[in-house]
């Protein structure tokens, strides 16, 4: 993000969005999630505080579309954070409803869908994603051995 990405903004929901991977893989309670990223990037960008604020204003309601409408498209990192953060929270426990619910937006579908899936896979764990898919993915061998070596590193 920020090398790419200079705008305080991106910068935020670069952070944001790995936080909450750390979130997920640290297994805090879900219901956390939203004030920890805020208070976590506190200070970098309202515009990114305001796009995770509201998911909470549309966890409850009925309709996805309106949700995700209301939340934005995905074409800014802030919104595809906050998109990806709904996508998750909506389906926690399902990584494949999570990742088409994000897919299957009229926004920047794949970004929302990668992010969201990242962050389930982070919570759900490698046996989330179908074996079928881990096979197919590119340069398999090498990620599983990074992943191994980070976790390894983190300790």
């Amino acid at each position: 993000g920020i090398i790419t990405h200079g705008h305080p903004t991106a910068q935020a929901a670069s952070i944001g969005g790995a936080y909450l991977i750390k979130l997920a893989l640290d297994q805090v309670p879900l219901n956390e999630w939203m004030s920890k990223v805020v208070e976590f990037t506190a200070g970098m960008s309202d515009e990114f505080h305001s796009a995770i604020l509201r998911v909470g204003h549309v966890l409850a309601w009925g309709s996805e579309e309106y949700a995700l409408k209301h939340i934005g498209e995905g074409w800014v990192g802030e919104e595809a954070v906050a998109l990806a953060l709904y996508c998750v929270l909506r389906y926690p426990d399902d990584y494949l409803a999570c990742i088409r619910r994000g897919a299957n937006t009229n926004g920047d579908s794949d970004s929302i869908a990668s992010i969201a899936g990242g962050i389930s896979a982070a919570r759900l764990g490698l046996d989330a994603i179908p074996t079928e898919w881990q096979e197919r993915c590119e340069n398999a061998d090498y990620l599983n051995d990074l992943a191994v070596r980070m976790a390894e590193a983190r300790g």
